[in-house]
């Protein structure tokens, strides 16, 4: 198949989506597809066109006039708007005629939107949206106005789609609540991990023993309930320490709060850790917690079980739904949501040896969470058209 992929933000830049989109563009490579990834120019310093590991990237400016950008006193972004829609939206359309996709697939439908769906008015193409999280938490919480410009272009895109992905059952089913005439053309794929990452067996040296948690720093993940746990945890563990690696809005927040709570010598922020750095953070490391108050999946999880460590984690969205085939108290431990049931874990969690779980070392996850299976399951949706 000519499978044209169009993320909201694309490799190099950093985050899940970008993970995702590059290692499924790669894989469908290796599978013998055609793969062309048209993305958003930003940040604007990255090239307009490239290769990256064999996948060519077209780069453009994808604004539309919004009147949202008045709302927001930003008419240089509306003015900017009326110059790069069309100039954007005619280098799409020779694209289309020289690549002549059979599949397109959006991931994290944003400013993508409006230039797909002109695309497919003009263009024959199977339309493939591929969710995966805040593109629809965003208008699907209850303090959201449903009818929002935001949600309107959501469910534009959503009801016009041939199928629908998303990375959980639990986002898939706020997806259908947002437009649901996707509840039969939904499909749910699983993100997955590279097994080559954790054939590294260094760990990060720290002077004590410590627990790690790792991912942006905001407050649907939950990090300052686990400040508060740890606070009412530590006179069981004086000698463990715990590490919080990743960078976002609530950094000096929590900086502040273990300070308050008097763990500024037992609490470490070292920032943004590299790939490497995050399995060396992993392999160092006693346990993994996860203290999400809500997770449209849960990758860190994944990666922490690849590792081969135990895992604190919450019951909530993704992190359930996978994380129970692995709930048997010795590898995953699941608590509710709040200060209380994160203390209470952690508290099971000290218990452990200090020495990582020897048969955890051992332990490989299904196949099912792999790259390659995650992409023969999009394969899968792509080709459906092609065989009806």
């Amino acid at each position: 198949m000519r499978i044209l992929l169009i993320p909201n933000t694309y490799a190099p830049v950093l985050g899940g989506v970008q993970t995702v989109t590059h290692n499924l563009a790669q894989h469908l490579l290796n599978n013998g597809h055609q793969v062309q990834v048209v993305t958003n120019r930003y940040p604007r310093s990255l090239a307009a066109r490239e290769t990256l590991d064999a996948v060519s990237i077209d780069r453009l400016l994808l604004l539309s006039p919004e009147t949202t950008h008045l709302h927001r006193r930003r008419p240089d972004l509306f003015l900017s708007s009326l110059y790069f829609y069309p100039r954007s939206l005619w280098r799409l359309r020779n694209l289309m005629r020289s690549f002549r996709p059979d599949v397109v697939n959006v991931h994290f439908p944003d400013h993508q939107i409006r230039f797909v769906l002109a695309l497919h008015r003009r263009f024959k193409f199977r339309l493939v949206v591929s969710l995966h999280g805040h593109d629809v938490e965003r208008v699907s919480d209850w303090n959201a106005s449903k009818h929002s410009a935001t949600a309107r272009r959501l469910q534009s895109i959503l009801r016009e789609a041939d199928a629908v992905t998303a990375c959980s059952r639990h986002l898939l089913d706020q997806a259908v609540q947002v437009e649901p005439s996707i509840a039969n053309k939904g499909h749910v794929i699983h993100n997955g991990i590279d097994p080559k990452r954790f054939i590294d067996r260094s760990s990060y040296v720290h002077p004590r023993p410590y627990a790690f948690a790792f991912g942006r720093l905001t407050y649907k993940k939950g990090f300052d309930m686990l400040l508060d746990a740890f606070a009412q945890a530590k006179s069981v563990a004086q000698e463990i320490d715990l590490i919080i690696a990743g960078e976002g809005e609530e950094h000096k927040a929590l900086e502040l709060r273990a300070q308050q709570l008097g763990l500024r010598s037992r609490v470490h922020f070292p920032g943004r850790a590299t790939e490497t750095e995050v399995i060396r953070l992993l392999n160092g490391s006693l346990f993994v917690v996860v203290p999400s108050r809500c997770e449209p999946f849960g990758i860190v999880a994944l990666e922490a079980l690849a590792a081969g460590k135990p895992v604190l984690a919450t019951k909530t969205g993704g992190l359930a739904e996978f994380l129970t085939e692995f709930s048997n108290g010795a590898v995953v431990t699941l608590v509710d949501p709040n200060v209380e049931k994160l203390t209470a874990g952690l508290l099971q969690m000290f218990e452990l040896p200090l020495n990582p779980l020897r048969e955890l070392r051992d332990y490989h996850l299904a196949d099912k969470y792999s790259w390659a299976q995650v992409t023969r399951l999009y394969e899968n949706v792509f080709a459906q058209r092609c065989q009806s």
